[in-house]
């Protein structure tokens, strides 16, 4: 395992990070969540709306039978359309009760909502910090606009900044938003200003939701999204399958240059596209949502994958 930190955190946190919202059975979950723990991963990655808030009672039972004090969770509340000031504090009392904990290391706005100016967000999120309910804060799917004017505002009030962007960060660009309200930080604007600050960036669907695998695998996980997801989507909604989301002439080069460079470096295209995001120039973590132990291993190389930085221009086309 590769580690990084984040002020705030007073400890080494793995540049993977486990997504826990596809696990609905302790016994599976466990074997796969004590590996984790085996082969050093240490932060995972829940929120209030998964599984209809099974996902972070199934966390909590793991917790139980392990030390709170060894792991990192990173919780996420006030989803849309509960994004509000008031919905941080009142999910995130439930959050703790379903996980047994009474803190999270890191909480994070599962959205934005303009509606509210920023300081009444950075307000609440103060007040939980001084409770100790959580340690640091960030934004999921927040623009750089108003990460930089929610920033300034703590700034000039005296106030705890946020420290983390919790957008999409992937080698592929995100064409359709998997979510609606969904933002990549793929984006010259966001990674310059993520290099100027040295802001941690923590990114979802790190690898592209499987776009980077083989073609045929890749058509395959399209499918069963697209069937999963047929029976509440809106006609005309895209799914959120690899396809759908990130499909394109510039995603597919980007693809065929991920396989180039795998072949020179024995690895997979998907490392490849894993290690782009880990290697950026600022501290940046990468969620994984492995559902057996296998996918979990085959992920691990790519923390083993140095790119330099004319690698990583070549890669995402710059």
């Amino acid at each position: 395992m590769k580690y990084d930190r984040i002020e705030g955190i007073d400890k080494d946190i793995s540049k993977l990070v486990m997504g826990c919202d596809n696990q609905d059975d302790i016994n599976k979950a466990s074997k796969l969540w004590d590996h984790w723990l085996e082969v050093g991963g240490n932060m995972f990655d829940t929120a209030f709306i998964y599984g209809g808030g099974n996902h972070e009672k199934v966390l909590g039972q793991w917790l139980t039978n392990n030390n709170r004090e060894d792991v990192l969770i990173l919780g996420k509340g006030a989803h849309t359309p509960d994004c509000n000031p008031e919905a941080i504090s009142q999910q995130l009392t439930v959050s703790l009760e379903r996980m047994k904990t009474d803190y999270v290391d890191i909480y994070i706005m599962h959205r934005d909502n303009n509606d509210y100016p920023v300081d009444e967000f950075i307000d609440v999120l103060n007040e939980e910090k001084e409770k100790g309910r959580i340690k640091i804060f960030g934004g999921s799917n927040w623009t750089i606009e108003r990460f930089k004017k929610g920033n300034e505002w703590a700034q000039k009030n005296n106030k705890q900044e946020m420290s983390i962007l919790n957008n999409n960060l992937a080698l592929a660009k995100m064409i359709n938003p998997l979510w609606n309200g969904c933002l990549s930080s793929n984006d010259n604007e966001i990674l310059d200003y993520l290099n100027t600050t040295q802001k941690s960036h923590m990114s979802w669907s790190s690898q592209a939701r499987g776009y980077f695998l083989d073609d045929k695998i890749t058509n395959e996980i399209e499918k069963k999204i697209t069937e999963a997801e047929s029976s509440w989507r809106k006609p005309g909604e895209n799914s959120s399958g690899p396809i759908s989301c990130y499909d394109s002439d510039d995603n597919r080069e980007r693809k065929k240059r991920a396989i180039e460079l795998a072949e020179k470096k024995g690895c997979s295209a998907n490392n490849i596209a894993a290690s782009w995001t880990l290697n950026q120039s600022f501290p940046s973590f990468a969620l994984i949502g492995p559902r057996t132990i296998n996918e979990l291993d085959t992920t691990l190389p790519c923390l083993d994958i140095i790119l330099t930085k004319e690698e990583m221009n070549w890669l995402n086309l710059s």
